[in-house]
């Protein structure tokens, strides 16, 4: 007599439940997929955001450092364009002294979210008296910044201004200056604070950004002088 050959194969439970494993196991892996593929976007933007920063830093410190008097009575820092959003100052990265600074003005605009360097050349002989009414250069140095927001929730300005002053006898540069400098606040500048929070290209939100903060001291202003105030000589 003849036997019937046993069915090889998976019973329909059997199929349901390996089925129902696999999804269980894809399901984790594409999560995990996922949250590494997020995790290394935002460090990528992170990174985007201190490369950019960092750049745009050193360039708008290096350029306030170069900062230097138009003559002997004219301080390197205008008053009244001197604000907490905007810096105009003369600047000269040449050597020969005759030659006409440059009119630099370095402003953060809110509404754009751009650091925007603006450049007048100077003409006239040398020596002076130089003129500034040549059309603006302008350049971004860095776009999507804000300002920054401390711990304690305020809003920390673009810019701020120090002068000497003595505290418990030690001479420091620690009496901040009101913006929009007046022409005896602008005369007395010996430190500037700059300070912004760099957002990854094209991001809307702080999410991934960093604070870049930094400060210059200004180069003729002597602290081992009676009176340490710039001195344009």
């Amino acid at each position: 007599m003849s036997r019937l050959r046993s069915q090889e194969g998976f019973t329909l439970m059997e199929m349901l439940v390996a089925a129902t494993v696999g999804f269980v196991i894809l399901s984790a892996t594409l999560g995990l997929l996922e949250s590494t593929l997020r995790l290394d976007n935002g460090v990528m933007a992170k990174t985007d955001a201190q490369q950019r920063g960092r750049l745009a830093m050193d360039r708008i410190t290096q350029e306030l450092r170069s900062q230097v008097c138009l003559n002997l009575t004219t301080p390197a820092i205008l008053p009244t364009k001197s604000t907490a959003d905007s810096v105009t100052f003369y600047s000269d990265f040449g050597s020969n002294v005759k030659a006409p600074p440059m009119l630099r003005t370095i402003t953060f605009d809110a509404t754009s979210g751009n650091i925007i360097e603006s450049d007048v050349p100077g003409a006239g002989p040398d020596g002076g008296p130089f003129t500034y009414t040549a059309t603006p250069t302008k350049t971004i140095i860095f776009q999507n910044a804000t300002r920054v927001v401390e711990s304690d929730n305020s809003v920390r300005p673009f810019l701020k201004y120090f002068a000497y002053e003595t505290k418990a006898g030690v001479l420091g540069t620690t009496q901040e200056l009101t913006p929009p400098l007046a022409a005896a606040a602008a005369a007395r500048v010996a430190r500037i604070e700059i300070s912004f929070t760099a957002r990854p290209t094209g991001a809307k939100d702080n999410q991934n950004a960093t604070d870049i903060k930094d400060e210059i001291a200004v180069r003729h202003a002597d602290p081992n002088l009676t009176v340490p105030d710039p001195q344009c000589v």
